[in-house]
């Protein structure tokens, strides 16, 4: 009769509490069998976390090192001849920061006061910043200034051209197509020029009255010139 009850017995059905407990169990025991894979791991990521702080932070103290530098070779008073060697290992120092990209613009300043206008465009050429920041957009005004005086009309043209469309503010843009057009009546290419200052001088008009009478005045002496010469 008891082994017939014993036979007949039916198991405890488990629990949600028993599942969990049974989990939790599994993973101590996995943990026992597996702690040095798991010091290693954490090792790694405490070494990559540690890793990009020492980067980020030693960025900062390069830039601010750089910053400092330039300055003080901005308040220096020497002449372009040693100014120009002083900036050169300057860049060369901080390449890839904000502050060589200055550099690289007050170095091609200093060449073309000394007449050393291919070195002036390639340093001009070099500065990384896009033309929609003030160091990048200065930095193409010069280099255009530089292939101008170095006789490449053409290559000037390309520059300001490119100005025109990618400078972040507007004025910026129709002071590059001014230039532009400056350099078109240079080369007699009047009815382009003409197209250039009143387009710019419709443009200003709203925004800044003076300097759309600058490029009406162009714009007047462009035709007067065209109406002389029957064109």
């Amino acid at each position: 009769m008891a082994q017939g009850i014993a036979k007949g017995k039916k198991p405890v059905a488990s629990t949600g509490d028993d599942a969990f407990v049974t989990s939790i169990n599994r993973l101590a025991t996995w943990g026992a069998e597996n702690t040095r894979t798991l010091l290693v791991g954490v090792a790694a990521i405490a070494l990559a976390v540690i890793g990009v702080l020492y980067y980020v932070n030693f960025q900062a103290t390069v830039r601010e090192r750089a910053a400092a530098d330039l300055a003080a070779l901005r308040l220096s008073a020497a002449s372009a001849e040693e100014l120009a060697p002083q900036l050169e290992g300057y860049i060369e120092r901080f390449d890839g920061t904000a502050s060589a990209d200055e550099a690289r613009l007050i170095l091609a300043r200093v060449l073309m006061d000394a007449d050393r206008t291919g070195e002036a465009i390639a340093v001009a050429g070099a500065v990384g910043q896009p033309r929609n920041r003030p160091v990048g957009f200065a930095a193409a005004q010069l280099l255009a200034t530089a292939q101008e005086a170095s006789g490449d009309a053409e290559a000037a043209l390309m520059t300001l051209r490119a100005l025109g469309d990618d400078a972040r503010f507007p004025f910026q843009r129709r002071q590059a197509q001014a230039s532009a057009a400056r350099i078109l009546v240079g080369l007699g290419q009047l009815d382009e020029a003409a197209v250039i200052y009143g387009a710019i001088a419709d443009e200003a008009e709203d925004e800044d009255p003076a300097e759309a009478g600058v490029y009406r005045l162009r714009l007047g002496e462009i035709n007067a010139r065209r109406a002389s010469t029957g064109s």
